[in-house]
């Protein structure tokens, strides 16, 4: 197993909020129930990896149509929609422009949840600021598992560091995630024991994601090139990039398995010829236009945009639709943040057309947590069966 280069985005984001913990890295205790909001309309916010761009576009522009095709209300609340830049994955500038931007939004008293952040960088910052002030996060990436279940000493606590617990994942951690990059080694691998060779960022994120292959049965060899499949475990598209492009050369027989994160990133769109051909691309989001339910979203999203709905669309859309539904139950009583927070946690199982029905759990963690896979073959995604 190889590390691989990273930056110090997360660095950055903590340094640049600044004030979440003691000169020993721990973080003040503070118990809130997140108050009131200010006001007769609430505000959702969208935090994601440059918004106007691939992926994070669709899902903005998704939970725009949701909110448009709810007539811009939940309950008896108006809601106004707001998407702001998490930075690119790995990027210093980025880290800090999302700083300034989050610090932002919680100073917004109309704030009632937070869709976000993708990057388990900006949600190590994020989510104890968030849990501290009382405001609901729906997920749909930030995959390191800690947020959500024990991984290092004090996790999850330590996130949750307002006691009560705020965060909900709409998409898998990178627990659940492990075994669906197995399974998509042996797919592309042509079945059986295939043996994977592991490239890790240095860093919490990596080391969880490498502890989560093993714990899945992954037969880790330490040479790519004896390997039948390397599965790249970390967030940052442009090292992934170049590391892919290297075991093309090095290691050409190997399928190159890339995670949600990546994938979700366009990290496609950065590799090598030769690299492409060899990618696996593991995600969250569903096939496109596999049911009738996605493809008549699909339409909906293309007379209203005026283009091709890309397979995260339908995350961004579930996000927002499952959000404007925990608001409406809260009632008369959506103005309380804790309200909303209790409504969307509760854990009765809720069906969604787009992703198939699933539940929250008490701990904040989806079930279940679906996955899919795909190669390009010809500029086009050719989707791969996953065992079970």
């Amino acid at each position: 197993m190889r590390r691989v280069l990273a930056t110090a985005a997360a660095l950055a984001v903590a340094a640049a909020l600044g004030g979440c913990g003691s000169g020993s890295g721990s973080v003040e205790r503070i118990i809130s129930r997140g108050g009131t909001v200010g006001g007769s309309t609430l505000t959702v916010y969208s935090l994601l990896q440059q918004p106007g761009l691939g992926a994070a576009k669709d899902m903005v522009d998704a939970q725009k149509l949701a909110l448009f095709e709810a007539r811009g209300t939940a309950g008896a609340y108006p809601i106004n929609f707001i998407a702001i830049d998490e930075g690119r994955a790995g990027g210093e500038d980025g880290a800090v422009e999302a700083a300034v931007a989050l610090r932002d939004a919680i100073a917004d008293p109309q704030l009632t949840v937070m869709i976000g952040p993708s990057g388990s960088d900006t949600a190590m910052a994020a989510v104890p600021l968030l849990n501290s002030a009382g405001i609901l996060e729906v997920t749909t990436g930030a995959g390191y598992p800690g947020f959500t279940d024990r991984v290092g000493p004090g996790e999850p606590e330590r996130w949750q560091v307002g006691g009560r617990r705020t965060l909900a994942r709409l998409t898998g951690d990178d627990r659940a995630q492990a075994p669906a990059l197995l399974a998509a080694a042996r797919a592309a691998a042509g079945g059986g024991d295939v043996r994977v060779a592991i490239e890790q960022e240095p860093g919490a994120v990596g080391d969880a994601m490498v502890a989560a292959l093993r714990r899945a049965g992954a037969r880790v060899v330490e040479d790519a090139a004896a390997a039948d499949a390397v599965i790249y475990a970390g967030e940052d598209p442009v090292n992934a990039a170049g590391v892919a492009d290297g075991l093309a050369r090095e290691a050409p027989d190997a399928a190159i398995v890339l995670p949600d994160a990546l994938t979700r990133a366009g990290v496609a769109g950065r590799l090598g010829a030769a690299a492409r051909r060899r990618a696996v691309l593991v995600s969250s989001a569903p096939e496109p236009g596999s049911t009738p339910a996605l493809r008549a979203f699909e339409r909906r999203f293309r007379e209203r945009y005026g283009r091709t709905a890309g397979p995260y669309a339908a995350v961004g859309y579930e996000a927002m639709r499952s959000v404007l539904a925990a608001i409406a139950r809260a009632g008369d009583g959506a103005g309380s943040r804790q309200a909303v927070i209790d409504a969307y946690l509760d854990p009765a199982p809720r069906r969604s057309t787009l992703l198939g029905d699933y539940a929250i759990g008490a701990d904040g963690r989806v079930e279940p947590a679906r996955f899919t896979a795909f190669r390009l073959t010809g500029g086009r995604r050719e989707y791969l069966r996953l065992d079970d």
